[in-house]
């Protein structure tokens, strides 16, 4: 009988070393991990948010780059770690996409945790300046005009710049090659280059070439007009209604992250999001502070994945 009572009480010191432990919580530094190379838009990102939100919980949020497969091998390695708050992830759009496109070892929705949302992001339509094509239309027409002869750039297949310009293609009736690329960062080197002058591309990851001229935007995915170039159109005003691409980021924990956990670090990072300093950076990046719940970011997530699975299903879009 003593044996039963010294086990229940073994076990009653555990649960309560546990909840001492989580009110303590953060007590060490927090992994933060980005499945993006370092320097890329996704990754500056997270380094201006978690600079911050790391402040705010007086401990450091150290990012990790987890590179390679879309963004696969580091979701799975979120997925499989331990649910304690010090291992978090940070997905953007093809977080709801790569499970339709590749063989995965999770499920985005069911392995994770939401924190919450942080940023909302517009993508772009862009050529390279020596494309003789300035509008939507003339653009258009100039594809139009070589059925099947030209080739847009992506940062690999099932991300939104893939999906935006595969729905676009379905919208206009254009035939046009995909060449997928392994992240946006050698994409955008050969547009640059002039190896291929089309692509759809997120505003956070071509700004600087856009105010340089190195790049030339056509148009914008959001419905409105974004304040860093309000004399861009639309592509829903330019002859496209409703079309709409919307980039995100976010911050999401391994399921069976305790809730008190998951509410500790939603404060913070909706309190980040807030500072100044903060939204001063987000800003010059073309990227739009977001905040949120952890239920209205799960939310969102849930709506995300068939929206996209519509657009693969609609245009044929394929891993190549």
């Amino acid at each position: 009988m003593n044996r039963y009572i010294g086990g229940g009480v073994v076990a009653a010191a555990l649960l309560l070393a546990a909840s001492i432990a989580q009110a303590q919580y953060p007590n060490k530094p927090i992994r933060v991990i980005v499945p993006w190379p370092a320097g890329g838009p996704s990754d500056t990102l997270a380094r201006v948010v978690t600079s911050k939100t790391g402040e705010l919980l007086g401990q450091t949020m150290v990012i990790d780059n987890r590179v390679g497969a879309s963004g696969v091998i580091g979701t799975e390695f979120v997925a499989k770690a331990a649910p304690d708050g010090y291992t978090l992830f940070w997905p953007i759009a093809n977080h709801t996409t790569n499970h339709l496109m590749f063989k995965v070892n999770y499920d985005p929705i069911k392995d994770f945790a939401p924190v919450g949302q942080v940023a909302r992001s517009s993508y772009m339509l862009l050529v390279h300046p020596d494309l003789p094509v300035k509008t939507v239309k003339e653009l258009v027409d100039y594809i139009k005009a070589r059925p099947g002869k030209l080739p847009y750039a992506s940062a690999g297949n099932g991300t939104l710049q893939h999906l935006g310009m595969e729905l676009f293609k379905r919208e206009a009736g254009l035939d046009l090659i995909h060449v997928p690329y392994k992240g946006s960062a050698p994409a955008i080197t050969d547009i640059l280059g002039g190896q291929i002058q089309i692509t759809f591309e997120s505003t956070t990851a071509v700004m600087g070439h856009v105010r340089s001229g190195k790049l030339r935007p056509i148009a914008v995915s959001t419905l409105k007009r974004i304040s860093p170039l309000p004399d861009l159109p639309t592509l829903a005003e330019s002859g496209y209604p409703g079309f709409e691409v919307v980039g995100f980021a976010g911050v999401l924990a391994p399921a069976g992250t305790p809730p008190e956990v998951v509410a500790t670090l939603n404060a913070a990072f909706n309190k980040a999001l807030m500072a100044p300093e903060v939204r001063e950076k987000m800003g010059s990046m073309g990227v739009e502070p977001a905040g949120s719940s952890a239920e209205q970011f799960r939310a969102f997530l849930q709506g995300e994945i068939p929206k996209y699975a519509k657009i693969l299903r609609e245009s044929g879009a394929k891993v190549d």
